[in-house]
């Protein structure tokens, strides 16, 4: 991250459940200014332990 973009505030921030390997593929492509990958409210908790899985794999690529 360069440091103008550490400067610039922030419009808007997407929300994508860790349980959607679909979803988090498609992340880097929408323009939002912000994405995280989402463990609590969207995601069921028996889906909680391979959701864990499924982000470490997806920030590792």
């Amino acid at each position: 991250m360069s440091a103008r973009s550490r400067d610039l505030p922030r419009r808007s921030c997407l929300s994508i459940p860790g349980s959607s390997e679909k979803m988090m593929g498609k992340g880097p492509g929408i323009a939002a200014d912000m994405v995280f990958l989402d463990l609590e409210d969207a995601v069921a908790p028996k889906e909680k332990e391979s959701s864990r899985a499924k982000i470490a794999t997806a920030i590792r690529t």
